[in-house]
């Protein structure tokens, strides 16, 4: 008898069965935007790139829509 809070799905998961092609299919591919003074951390969503986090010294980066969480960017060169 097991007595956790933990779903069995994750508690009896086969470590041998996974593979590596599903790992990166499951797994979002993040990329960091450099701002002047702190980074935004957007996933990549088919072509273009939505701003999941900002991390900033600087509160009127904040404000600024363009940064919002959810905002949808273009990929940068």
């Amino acid at each position: 008898m097991l007595y956790t809070v933990v779903p069995l799905e994750r508690i009896y998961v086969d470590q041998n069965a996974k593979d590596s092609a599903i790992k990166s299919e499951t797994e979002p591919e993040y990329k960091e935007v450099l701002l002047k003074h702190g980074r935004v951390v957007a996933r990549r969503d088919g072509e273009n790139y939505v701003v999941q986090k900002i991390n900033s010294t600087n509160m009127s980066d904040y404000l600024n829509t363009d940064y919002a969480p959810g905002k949808v960017i273009k990929p940068l060169a």
